[in-house]
């Protein structure tokens, strides 16, 4: 039950990204260099520095520091101008034609022109990975002018202006493309400096001087640290040896002690995805009043305390809080009730109950597995663990091995979310399930204006929710401290990403 999306198409789980000051000659500067140098944790390695192999995740906070994408994401996860200044659709919505800024330039010198965008499109689409996955729908890409695009769609994707905004839509210069693994090369707002990295250990980036994108960034030196461990994550906020970054939520109180600012985001979600609503390995999946039993009967709060010591919200739904397709009400459709679940399974045909198959693990959250086979088993549904190697996990969950499965999964924007968990093709609808409604409503999204979609998404949302297609427990809450005489962070308080922008010196 990975702490992601376990595949490589997620696009991000929380990118966090603090920068830092330069050195520089004399004795002063040297001083005002210490006071404001800013070091930040990550909870892991940069996978690649490649945006074509589309690596995600965490990787998402250091690519983001070399490369500038084609849009900009917005805090509710809309976009704004990037790299590129305006776009448009034709009424089929099937043609983008978006219009480069002028005048930028990559690290190395390289214009970064339309012919440019165009290159790095195409690489992406023919370059197997995550990135070629998330441009999947593009049938070509043509550079029409020396800042102008047009980018021919297979059929309408309202996900595609997100995916632009994420590794996907990042810029790296031509020039470079044979090197971009090691040594990236780009339009943002730093530059790697290899002989100041250490791979896999720490990486130290310097102010790009070629940079000319809108966006700000107060200062001229950014050092990340990959620290996958928690604890070692914590005790190095704690003693001051980094400046900014995630924390487990037990360490709050230290936090508290210390004087570090904290703020608490919104985490993953937690639950049970029922992915075999057909019946196929477990024929009682496929009745609704089954599924419904499932929901009405894990103690979501309880499992919340006692896993993440309540360290999170109660959630029905798996679509991300301050999104347009949320509704909080929905929260309370399933409130915990044996009883209720085990005349739902009698109504089913079930009376006494079925034997379900489940995989487990004992990497990520073991303590979860014996709560939730006691709390089904109190119901009658007698749980059946078969352990997979955590390496496996995501490789055997998406494959159909098993009917349903204990996961975690990073909601972001509607389109994206929907497109992977609940349309037939998606890639965690394994069974490939397609449900009319869902279609329908998909394909009445996939042409709508804007302003029309967020009634459509609420749609899907409560007709999911009402099938019982998922039964999702809680969003867990993490925990982002920084150094308050250091830095300060602009972000909105159920902010999922917080980017490098977000982040400004203080004093």
């Amino acid at each position: 039950m990975p702490r992601s999306r376990g595949t490589a198409l997620a696009a991000a789980a929380v990118a966090l990204a603090v920068a830092g000051t330069a050195c520089s000659g004399g004795a002063a500067e040297r001083a005002a260099t210490a006071e404001r140098m800013l070091t930040l944790a990550v909870a892991a390695d940069v996978s690649s520095w490649d945006p074509a192999v589309g690596a995600g995740g965490n990787s998402l906070g250091y690519l983001q520091a070399v490369y500038s994408s084609l849009t900009t994401l917005n805090a509710d996860f809309s976009v704004s101008p990037g790299v590129a200044t305006t776009w448009s659709y034709d009424r089929p919505k099937t043609t983008l034609t978006m219009t480069i800024r002028d005048g930028v330039t990559f690290s190395d010198g390289t214009p970064l022109d339309a012919a440019a965008v165009k290159a790095n499109l195409d690489r992406g689409l023919s370059t197997p990975g995550a990135t070629q996955s998330a441009l999947a729908g593009i049938a070509s890409v043509e550079a029409t002018g020396p800042t102008e695009l047009m980018v021919k769609l297979k059929k309408p994707d309202p996900g595609l202006l997100y995916q632009l905004s994420m590794v996907p839509g990042m810029i790296a210069s031509p020039k470079a493309f044979a090197t971009l693994k090691t040594n990236p090369v780009g339009s943002g707002p730093y530059v790697l400096d290899l002989n100041a990295s250490t791979r896999g250990t720490s990486y130290t980036f310097t102010r790009n001087p070629k940079y000319s994108l809108p966006a700000t960034f107060g200062f001229d030196k950014l050092v990340m640290k990959a620290l996958p461990d928690t604890n070692a994550m914590a005790n190095a906020a704690l003693s001051g040896q980094v400046d900014a970054g995630g924390v487990p939520m037990a360490s709050l109180p230290q936090v508290q002690g210390a004087g570090l600012e904290h703020r608490k985001m919104p985490g993953l979600i937690m639950g049970m995805w029922i992915v075999d609503r057909a019946g196929k390995l477990a024929p009682p999946l496929a009745k609704l009043k089954v599924r419904q039993a499932i929901n009405h009967g894990l103690d979501a709060e309880g499992i919340l305390k006692a896993v993440d010591k309540g360290n999170g919200d109660r959630r029905t739904q798996m679509f991300a809080a301050g999104t347009p397709a949320y509704l909080a009400a929905l929260n309370s459709r399933y409130p915990y009730d044996p009883d209720k679940a085990k005349r739902l399974l009698a109504e089913a045909g079930y009376p006494d109950g079925f034997e379900l198959t489940l995989p487990s693990e004992n990497t990520y959250v073991p303590a979860l597995y014996p709560i939730v086979a006691q709390q089904l088993g109190q119901i009658g549904i007698k749980v059946k663990y078969k352990p997979v190697s955590s390496n496996l996990i995501t490789q055997q969950y998406l494959a159909g091995t098993y009917p349903a499965f204990m996961y975690t999964y990073t909601a972001t924007e509607n389109w994206l979310d929907a497109s992977l968990f609940l349309a037939k093709g998606g890639v965690f609808n394994p069974f490939h399930v397609e449900d009319p409604v869902v279609a329908k409503l998909m394909d009445r999204i996939a042409v709508a204006e804007e302003a029309e979609r967020g009634k459509l998404f609420q749609e899907l949302n409560t007709h999911v929710v009402e099938q019982a297609w998922f039964a999702p427990l809680y969003a867990a809450t993490n925990l982002m401290v920084w150094k308050k005489d250091k830095v300060r962070i602009d972000a909105a308080a159920d902010q999922i990403f917080v980017f490098l922008r977000d982040y400004h010196p203080v004093g």
